[in-house]
């Protein structure tokens, strides 16, 4: 089971990187090389703040943006090839295909993050500002934060065709960072919006969990406890979106 399933994360990973996708690395460089010369007029602590809040945030969007290209479109697209059908007369159950893909996926993120991590580490080093241990841990939130819209995104790929299963991926991602202004909003309006907002912020994943770009631009500490608490968040999350698209994948007709 193990060789066949890295087999298929293997395949998986080698298309992504015919895709072209880590010249997104390269953009994201470039942004920050941009920033951070834009910047240095600014005085020390706000040009530091800035680099580190722009730096994270590209480096959460232009992922969320690989999940929702790639990981949207995985499983559909060979669908429609008819190359699943190839794949899974071979030895390969759907769960191992399922979750083939969702590692080679997970692996390309892996290592575009890592990229970014290190051009952004290299950025706020070129500022005056104090290089801390919580930098590093935001990338690796964002990382486990991409993990979880790659399982998400997998599981809405079974769901529905590559449009909707980006666009289901891209309404996970606002929700799980708007989930306490949902509440807000639910309660403000009562009765069965507020019902609503409640349900939805108890089913869906809080990503709220994974940003700490204002502690990371404050100074403030992120500590180990957090992050082994968000990783544990992230593996269960994992496994009950990877668990249902395996669900869905099993009843369908190929």
């Amino acid at each position: 089971m193990l060789t066949r399933t890295l087999a298929v994360a293997h395949g998986t990973f080698r298309e992504t990187v015919r895709d072209r996708l880590f010249y997104l690395v390269g953009f994201f460089g470039l942004a920050l090389v941009g920033a951070t010369t834009m910047l240095s007029p600014l005085t020390v602590g706000a040009q530091g703040k800035i680099v580190a809040d722009v730096g994270l945030a590209a480096m959460a969007l232009l992922g969320l943006l690989v999940v929702l290209l790639v990981g949207a479109n995985m499983v559909r697209k060979e669908m429609e090839r008819r190359t699943i059908t190839t794949i899974l007369t071979k030895p390969v159950g759907r769960g191992e295909y399922l979750l083939g893909k969702y590692l080679g996926l997970g692996l390309t993120l892996v290592c575009m993050v890592g990229l970014m991590g290190l051009l952004y580490v290299a950025a706020v080093g070129l500022t005056p500002a104090t290089l801390a241990w919580s930098h590093l841990a935001a990338v690796y939130l964002v990382l486990l934060e991409l993990l979880v819209l790659t399982a998400a995104a997998i599981l809405f790929s079974t769901l529905a065709g590559p449009a909707l299963a980006a666009v289901f991926s891209a309404m996970l991602f606002a929700i799980g960072h708007l989930g306490e202004s949902m509440l807000d909003f639910g309660a403000m309006n009562g009765g069965w919006q507020q019902a609503v907002t409640q349900v939805a912020f108890r089913i869906l994943p809080d990503l709220e969990v994974f940003n700490v770009r204002a502690a990371v631009v404050h100074g403030d500490p992120v500590t180990a406890t957090h992050l082994l608490l968000a990783t544990g968040y992230a593996i269960a999350w994992i496994v009950v979106f990877m668990l249902l698209a395996r669900g869905v994948f099993a009843r369908k007709e190929l």
